[in-house]
C-alpha cells in the first residue's frame, strides 16, 4: 500500500533522539531502515516483523504504526491491523486516513460496534481525505449502520456518497438492504433475497442521482415484481411524496395492508396528514405508531405534534418530552418540544429547547462531507 504525500509529510518520523534510552537509537534506525527496504522488495512479512522490532524502541513513531499497519491490512490480517492503527489514532486522533483503515479492519473482523465508532470518527472529520478513502469509509459506515439497526441514518449516509460517486453495485446493494430494513451485510443476502434487494436498491440510488423520471420506472418495477413486500410500497411511498402525493398515500396504505404494525408508515401517513391541516386524520395513526413502538421516538414526535394541532398541548407536551428523551440528537424533536412550551407559558423550558435545536442543527450542518 503506497502511502499518500500527504500523510508522509504527517507522519514523517521525528528527527532527533527517542524518547527511550539514547544507546535505543542506532538500533531503531537499523531496525526502521531494514523495514523500509524489506517493504520496498515486497518482503511484507518480514517488513511488518522488522517495523514492530522497531516500534518497540520508539513507540511514538507515527509513520511506523502507519506502514506495520498498512503491511497488515494488505496481508488480510485484520486483527493486528486494527491494532495498528488503533495505536497511531490515539497519536494522531485528527488524521481521517487512520479511523477509515481501522473502521475498515474492524468491519473485516465482523466487529461492527468498533467499526461504528471508527468510521463516525471519520465522519466527524468530514471524510477528509483521499477520494477513495472517502468513498470506502462512507459505503461502510452506510453498511455498518444497516447492520446494527440504523437504516434511515444508512440511507442518509448514501445519499451522502451518490452526490460524490456514480451508481456503482455496492452503493445499490447498499441501498436495497437498508430499503428492507434487514440487518446483513452484502454477503449475509440470502440468494432468494438478491433481486429484490437489488430492484429496490436500484430504485433508491436512482433517487439519489436525482434522476426522478428514471427512479420512477425503477420503482414501479420493482413494486410490480413484488406486489407483497410491504418495505417496497413504503420506499415508493417515500418517493411518491414529492412526485405525487395521492399516490404516496395509496402506497403508504398499502403497506400497512400487508403489514399493519409498519411503524414507519404510520408515521409518515399521520405527517403526511398533519402536513394538509388534517390532524384529526393523522391522529389514529400516530396514536397506533405509539402503542405499537413505545420506545420509537419518531412515533412520540408525530403524535406530540398532532396533539398539538388538536389543540391538546398538555399531551403533546408528555409525547415530545418522551420523544426528546428517546431521541436526544434529533433537531425537530427539541423544535417540535419549544413549540408546545411555548404554548403553555414555559418561557425558559422552550429557550432551552430553542437552543438545542440550533446547536444540533448546526452540528448537522458542519457533519456534512
Amino acid at each position: 500500500m503506497v502511502l499518500p504525500v500527504v500523510a508522509l509529510l504527517i507522519l514523517a518520523a521525528p528527527k532527533g533522539q527517542s524518547a527511550g534510552h539514547p544507546d535505543a537509537m542506532p538500533a531503531f534506525d537499523n531496525l526502521s531502515h531494514q523495514a523500509e527496504q524489506a517493504r520496498d522488495a515486497k518482503q511484507f512479512d518480514e517488513a511488518l516483523s522488522l517495523y514492530k522490532k522497531a516500534l518497540t524502541l520508539k513507540p511514538e513513531w507515527q509513520a511506523g504504526w502507519w506502514n506495520a499497519g498498512s503491511i497488515a491490512y494488505d496481508l488480510d490480517n485484520y486483527s493486528e491491523c486494527a491494532s495498528d492503527f488503533s495505536r497511531l489514532a490515539a497519536l494522531k486522533p485528527d488524521l481521517a486516513p487512520t479511523w477509515t483503515y481501522k473502521g475498515l479492519c474492524e468491519y473485516r473482523l465482523r466487529d461492527y460496534a468498533a467499526a461504528l465508532k471508527s468510521l463516525t470518527e471519520v465522519q466527524r472529520l468530514k471524510f477528509q481525505e483521499e477520494q477513495d478513502l472517502s468513498r470506502a469509509a462512507m459505503l461502510h459506515l452506510a453498511l455498518v449502520l444497516t447492520k446494527l439497526g440504523y437504516p434511515e441514518k444508512a440511507i442518509v449516509v448514501l445519499f451522502d456518497l451518490s452526490s460524490i460517486e456514480p451508481k456503482t453495485p455496492e452503493i445499490i446493494v447498499a441501498a436495497g438492504i437498508a430499503g428492507l430494513r434487514k440487518t446483513w451485510i452484502p454477503p449475509e443476502v440470502p440468494e432468494s433475497e438478491q433481486d429484490k434487494v437489488y430492484g429496490l436498491g436500484n430504485a433508491m440510488a436512482t433517487v439519489m442521482q436525482r434522476d426522478s423520471t428514471g427512479a420512477m420506472g425503477k420503482f414501479e418495477a420493482v413494486a410490480r415484481d413484488y406486489p407483497n413486500e410491504p418495505e417496497i410500497h413504503y420506499r415508493f411511498g417515500a418517493f411518491l411524496m414529492e412526485e405525487d402525493p395521492e399516490r404516496g398515500i395509496q402506497e403508504f396504505k398499502r403497506t400497512l395492508d400487508l403489514d399493519p404494525g409498519n411503524i414507519p408508515a404510520l408515521v409518515a401517513l399521520a405527517r403526511t396528514y398533519l402536513k394538509r391541516e388534517e390532524p384529526q386524520a393523522a391522529l389514529p395513526y400516530a396514536t397506533k405508531a405509539v402503542n405499537l413502538g413505545p420506545e420509537d421516538f419518531n412515533a412520540h414526535v408525530a403524535l406530540g405534534q398532532v396533539l398539538l394541532a388538536t389543540g391538546d398541548t398538555a399531551g403533546a407536551v408528555r409525547e415530545l418530552e418522551l420523544g426528546v428523551r428517546l431521541g436526544p440528537e434529533s433537531p425537530a424533536a427539541h423544535y417540535s418540544l419549544a413549540t408546545a412550551y411555548t404554548k403553555i407559558g414555559h418561557k425558559e423550558s422552550a429557550a432551552r429547547e430553542r437552543e438545542e435545536f440550533e446547536r444540533l442543527r448546526k452540528l448537522d450542518d458542519s457533519n456534512q462531507p
